[in-house]
């Protein structure tokens, strides 16, 4: 199974169903399972977007979840890559999930979907850009995720 790491707090507000799309600099042909990894990182800019993004600090809020408190170096769950799109084509996207991602010139959206959480956080080294999750782990990954 194919993965990508993503700081906190986007990687979890996929699985609290804010998060629809994961922004890149870079585009994929890939389409298929994804497993979603929380990265070890907390770097002062995400925990300064956590902390004063009204879309994102009230989603942490309304889950009693802080910057600190969200689980890192682990695979969350799972989704779907259906597609991606160039950030310049979308429009009509919420304010939330605008906050959730970079939507600047030139960059791309990957849509993600039908997303399973695991029971609880499964403990992974992450990597950059699309990794393949171990054995051992995505084992551990199917037979503990429930849908969203």
């Amino acid at each position: 199974m194919k993965a990508i790491s993503l700081l906190q707090p986007w990687a979890s507000l996929i699985f609290l169903g804010y998060k629809h799309y994961e922004t890149r600099s870079w585009n994929t042909s890939y389409r298929g399972d994804l497993a979603i990894h929380a990265s070890l990182g907390k770097p002062a800019e995400a925990r300064r977007i956590a902390a004063t993004c009204p879309e994102i600090s009230a989603i942490l809020e309304r889950h009693g979840l802080t910057f600190d408190t969200l689980p890192r170096g682990a695979v969350l769950g799972t989704c779907e890559l259906a597609d991606t799109h160039k950030t310049d084509d979308l429009r009509g996207l919420s304010i939330t999930e605008l906050a959730c991602g970079d939507y600047g010139p030139g960059r791309y959206a990957w849509r993600l979907i039908a997303p399973f959480v695991c029971a609880k956080p499964v403990p992974c080294k992450g990597a950059l850009s699309l990794w393949v999750v171990p054995e051992e782990v995505e084992q551990e990954v199917n037979a503990t995720t429930l849908p969203f």
